[in-house]
């Protein structure tokens, strides 16, 4: 099997005029922006550097355990760095206008880079969500308002678009998760004479956009240039979906929700690996978060995530890994959450049942048992650290085989 580490293995030595851009390159540098560069890459206005440069930057700094310079959930790790900056195909392309906010008073979180490759190209590369709960509210908050992500999103990528338009290029956009969603909404909100200059908008697993807050979706807007793709356990990616827009299923090794790491999606030389369907356990999760959202006004979705987020904090945590190591704040949490509103409750406990096979009652019974279903209110939208075949991945074989019944990853993802 063969994900974007192994294609940076197999294919990294084949250039860009050789072989042109394709929808595996799109995925990792859609990831690119989920490393912190903080100090290696240059702020808007200062001059780039090459990917080469900030990989190898990164590493020293990094002393052999690059996991606190990744702001993401998902197994990037040292050797996805490595292969990059020793690339034929983007190891000398240059890295540019790094932005990294990040605000607990305002529920921000926010961070975009720039590429720019061989063929008059540059890539807009949007950070998706890190671990920390402001990040993960904020997520929320795309149900029923525009963030201040989305904002600034849309502010960065407006300079871009000028400039490229100025320059003659043209620009590819995308980001994985929430990364998704702010290249969908900030290209949708260009300017209509500058909407020219987007090749392509790709939304790894994003959630799409609530038509009550943004009625264009960027389907509408960019038809075929817009790349929507989903792994065959998606919850977050199919927020908001519109089964009339195509998209793409891709196979994963990734158990349920862990899907949602593209470091566990498969790929092919030049192309995913596609699955017909979603799998049927994720379909049933969908139809409770669409029962729910059909059935939401804006305030009861904005009262939801307040009293989730809330009830998180309230155990003194700032991050998942928090609320998930710390029992005596679990309890607050589920204190917390017993109190929450009728309806929320309700959404809680149907999914509870989904991911747990318990009721709401019987799970708040038991501590432990409480402890994973509550998470589990979130957990199969978000990205986990286990994942199936931790190890890494088999050797390639040439032969294509055919895909298993139930959508997960056929034994062959061939490069």
């Amino acid at each position: 099997m063969a994900n974007i580490h192994d294609y940076l293995d197999l294919r990294g030595d084949i250039t860009l005029e050789e072989r042109p851009f394709n929808v595996v390159d799109g995925l990792i540098l859609s990831v690119l922006s989920y490393v912190d560069f903080t100090g290696i890459v240059p702020s808007e206005g200062e001059g780039p550097v090459t990917v080469s440069y900030a990989c190898e930057a990164l590493l020293d700094r990094a002393g052999g355990d690059v996991s606190p310079y990744v702001r993401s959930l998902a197994k990037i790790d040292g050797r996805y760095l490595r292969l990059l900056g020793a690339s034929k195909r983007f190891g000398q392309a240059l890295v540019r206008d790094y932005a990294d906010v990040f605000d607990h008073d305002r529920d921000l979180q926010f961070a975009a880079l720039t590429i720019e490759i061989p063929g008059g190209l540059r890539f807009v590369s949007f950070r998706g969500t890190d671990n920390s709960l402001v990040g993960w509210r904020e997520d929320f908050m795309l149900s029923f308002e525009v963030t201040e992500a989305q904002r600034l999103a849309a502010e960065y990528l407006l300079r871009q678009a000028r400039r490229a338009d100025a320059e003659g290029v043209r620009l590819m956009v995308g980001g994985h998760s929430k990364g998704g969603n702010l290249a969908s909404f900030s290209a949708v909100l260009l300017p209509d004479e500058l909407r020219h200059v987007i090749e392509r908008v790709y939304s790894n697993d994003g959630p799409l956009m609530a038509p009550e807050v943004v009625p264009l979706s960027c389907h509408d807007v960019y038809g075929e240039r817009f790349v929507r793709i989903v792994p065959t356990y998606s919850v977050v990616g199919m927020l908001f979906d519109n089964p009339d827009e195509p998209k793409t299923i891709v196979r994963s090794v990734g158990d349920g929700a862990l899907q949602h790491d593209p470091t566990t999606w498969q790929v092919h030389a030049d192309r995913l690996d596609e699955a017909e369907d979603l799998l049927p356990q994720c379909k049933l999760v969908n139809a409770i978060f669409d029962k729910w959202m059909r059935g939401a006004n804006l305030a009861d979705r904005e009262l939801f995530t307040r009293q989730v987020f809330d009830a998180f904090e309230a155990g003194g945590a700032t991050t998942f890994d928090e609320v998930m190591g710390n029992p005596a704040g679990t309890q607050r949490v589920l204190a917390a959450l017993r109190d929450a509103d009728p309806r929320t409750k309700e959404l809680l406990g149907e999914l509870v049942q989904v991911a747990a096979g318990e009721t709401w009652d019987a799970t708040v019974a038991a501590v432990a048992s409480a402890t994973r279903a509550a998470l589990s209110v979130v957990g199969a939208m978000l990205p986990q650290r286990r994942l199936v075949g931790e190890s890494d991945a088999d050797e390639l074989g040439d032969g294509e085989k055919s895909a298993p019944p139930d959508g997960s990853a056929s034994e062959d993802a061939s490069l």
